[in-house]
């Protein structure tokens, strides 16, 4: 009977261990779900802040623009005949999204082989005028071509390096292609 009743006894301390394993698995299972949602709400809170509380940082930059007679950027001219259409006139703009600066807009007409931003091609007309940061800045531009052949137009932006009182250019710049005929 010692038997019977020994072997009644190691499958009660069996299935008790075991009911206990079972038990310490779910409770096992239940923290690393609970900690698993809750590292999801962290996450999840993080990246809430993250998209409406953070402002946008933006890079500060100055750009130049070019738009055709009618402030479009569509017709602009690219054949001009000596004496009849060679005077036209073109919209340039200047944006600044940078801190308050005095921007000078170069207008250079040569045959398209000097570098740009150099001193190599005589200026024709020269528009200063200071931006706060965020001004948009739009002025007409009156061209006259009298030579015949092919033109390059240049449009460089540069800018009042206060620490040297000169000009310096930002390496920005619109060209525009012209070709001059005759009747």
């Amino acid at each position: 009977m010692k038997t019977h009743q020994h072997k009644f006894m190691e499958r009660k301390v069996k299935r008790t261990s075991g009911d206990a394993k079972l038990g310490s698995d779910m409770d096992e299972e239940k923290t690393i779900i609970v900690t698993i949602l809750v590292a999801l709400v962290i996450i999840g809170g993080l990246l809430v802040y993250l998209v409406f509380f953070t402002p946008i940082q933006t890079e500060p930059f100055s750009a130049i623009y070019l738009l055709d007679s009618e402030k479009q950027a569509e017709n602009y001219p690219k054949t001009v005949v000596l004496g009849q259409n060679s005077t036209f006139s073109l919209w340039v703009g200047v944006e600044n999204q940078n801190k308050t600066q005095v921007f000078s807009v170069q207008i250079k007409v040569d045959n398209g082989k000097a570098p740009v931003g150099s001193n190599k091609t005589e200026c024709i007309e020269t528009f200063n005028r200071t931006l706060l940061d965020g001004e948009i800045w739009e002025f007409p531009a009156t061209i006259t071509i009298d030579q015949l052949g092919s033109h390059r137009i240049l449009f460089e932006l540069w800018f009042l390096d206060k620490t040297k009182n000169e000009f310096a250019y930002t390496g920005n710049y619109v060209s525009l292609s012209v070709e001059a005929t005759q009747t």
